[in-house]
């Protein structure tokens, strides 16, 4: 099952497909309705139930709003507060302009542990009030949430989905691959962030449709400003959290062995901040910005002249998509990442960056000495890179693939008048 694409065809929205179960298909059509409210439906508004913890940080909302603005009575459940390991305090949901109406924020047990957090809350009652016509479950088929609603969805006859970033078949518990296995079987869909994922998906007892559903990735803002050759030393740059296996000390010894000037900038939080700010590199230091909100990061990648994810496997994770490659590349940022995980399919599906050997720092040093050498190469890369960018992971883009897995899932399954209902 192996997905291939060209830029030529990522940007004429196309994508082809050995295996009839992963598809991927970007409607023009849908996309022309964004914003208009025109509804494929002549009965009525579509009614779509949404269980996600990553929409409680608002810019993940945006394939909702999208959503709604074609037509979609979108009931939006999420934590009512989440944890993160890099933030003083609970992030509390926000809903954006237009889903204000739609946020439905309920308490959880273990915030902030993504498969194992649960909604203290009744998911028949929450189902009852929402009348979902068809329900997506943004977690892992193997999160504990995923049964909690999923189960629930199947009682009541809504038909649902799940997403999967999963891209690695770790030896799980026996119960919880006993609930991956029950939630999978009875989805009609599986919103797959990647072709490995969906290849696993579909091993694991997935029976419905499995489509190529691609995060979307906002728009940042880069400031305009002088060409970047001319304002400053080559820089190289990584963007997320400074841990130990995203190949950091990698990335580090790549760019001591290329000749001064150059800065290495690293926008991120996380365990190796002290160690990586600060150390000396050729004719300068180690700049970590750890303070960029999301609507900064443009301005973050302006910095630089090439993005580096240096990511290295370990036996229970492999870089499951690389959504900064996806916002380097919307900011004109060629790219250069390593062969862990999905990191090369993404690479060469967006034809705008280089890949190497993990855990070689001598070829990623080389890599980084052709793209410093050639500002055409640099610029060619971005460019086609940004082409398949907008062709497949804006937000119109990316909510064209599951539009259609939710439109199929209501359309196949037989539903009683008037939406489901909780005995009495």
């Amino acid at each position: 099952m192996i997905l291939k694409s060209s830029v030529q065809q990522a940007a004429a929205g196309k994508c082809a497909c050995n295996d009839v179960g992963v598809s991927m298909r970007v409607q023009n059509a849908r996309r022309s309705r964004a914003g208009s409210g025109e509804s494929d439906s002549s009965s009525g508004p579509r009614r779509l139930l949404v269980v996600s913890h990553p929409a409680v940080v608002s810019v993940n909302q945006e394939v909702y709003r999208e959503l709604s603005r074609r037509g979609w009575e979108v009931t939006l459940v999420v934590p009512s507060r989440w944890r993160h390991d890099y933030s003083e305090s609970d992030i509390v949901p926000r809903a954006l302009e237009g889903l204000e109406s739609a946020l439905r924020p309920l308490p959880v047990a273990l915030p902030g542990r993504q498969q194992r957090h649960v909604y203290l809350t009744s998911a028949r009652l929450q189902c009852r009030r929402a009348r979902p016509d068809v329900a997506f479950i943004e977690e892992e088929p193997f999160a504990l949430s995923a049964a909690q609603w999923g189960f629930t969805f199947s009682r009541l006859g809504v038909p649902f989905g799940v997403q999967s970033y999963e891209n690695i078949d770790r030896a799980l518990p026996a119960p919880v691959r006993w609930l991956r296995t029950r939630v999978l079987a009875r989805a009609a869909f599986v919103a797959a962030r990647s072709q490995t994922a969906g290849e696993l998906a579909r091993r694991w007892g997935a029976r419905g449709e499995i489509a190529l559903t691609p995060p979307a990735v906002p728009a940042l803002e880069r400031p305009d400003g002088e060409p970047r050759e001319h304002a400053r030393p080559f820089t190289v740059g990584y963007a997320g959290r400074l841990i130990e296996s995203k190949g950091l000390l990698d990335l580090l010894a790549a760019v001591r062995a290329l000749a001064a000037p150059v800065e290495l900038v690293l926008i991120g939080d996380g365990a190796l901040h002290g160690q990586l700010e600060g150390q000396p590199i050729p004719g300068s230091r180690v700049r970590v910005l750890d303070d960029l909100r999301h609507e900064q990061m443009g301005a973050g990648y302006a910095q630089l002249d090439v993005l580096v994810l240096p990511s290295h496997t370990t036996p229970t994770w492999k870089e499951q998509f690389g959504r900064v490659i996806i916002e380097a590349l919307w900011c004109g940022v060629p790219v250069v990442g390593s062969d862990s995980g999905e990191i090369p399919w993404l690479i060469g599906l967006t034809g705008g960056g280089l890949v190497f050997a993990e855990g070689r720092p001598e070829q990623l040093a080389a890599r980084l000495r052709e793209l410093r050498a050639s500002p055409a190469l640099r610029a060619e890369l971005a460019a086609t890179g940004k082409a398949a960018v907008e062709a497949m992971f804006t937000v119109p883009a990316a909510t064209d693939p599951l539009e259609r897995l939710l439109e199929h899932a209501a359309g196949h399954t037989a539903r009683r008048a008037g939406g489901p209902s909780a005995p009495s």
